[in-house]
């Protein structure tokens, strides 16, 4: 727990992070912090990685 602490205080003060804040229904929730614990991964690596497949879903998107 104490190596989390520190990356994530480490990533809070890293300019090239932001922090993102939501809510999501409990169900999506629960599973997604299930399959990240079963794949031994913090909710911000899980996070990212679900972003990033998004992010190339919608590439026609113009921003």
């Amino acid at each position: 727990m104490q190596k989390y602490i520190e990356m994530s205080s480490a990533k809070r003060n890293d300019p090239n992070y932001i922090q993102l804040n939501t809510d999501v229904r409990k169900e999506i929730g629960l599973k997604f912090k299930a399959i990240c614990s079963l794949k031994e991964l913090s909710l911000g690596e899980g996070l990212e990685q679900a972003i990033i497949l998004w992010i190339e879903k919608e590439k026609d998107v113009t921003l």
